[in-house]
């Protein structure tokens, strides 16, 4: 996926939406509690455990 006008990093979702093509999202929906993908997994509770940790480890 592109970046975002922002200079945000997009990601692919893993699944195809209902018109087989892959959904980009912002990194900032991730893990938001609102889903984005097309089988949600955007708010997995294990992906995003790890995606928090890192997200916040890296800021410091």
């Amino acid at each position: 996926c592109a970046t975002a006008k922002d200079g945000s990093q997009r990601f692919a979702c893993p699944s195809p939406d209902h018109t087989n093509r892959y959904r980009c999202i912002d990194d900032r929906t991730l893990c938001d509690g609102f889903i984005d993908c097309p089988n949600a997994e955007d708010e997995d509770m294990r992906l995003c455990m790890f995606f928090k940790t890192v997200s916040t480890t890296s800021l410091d």
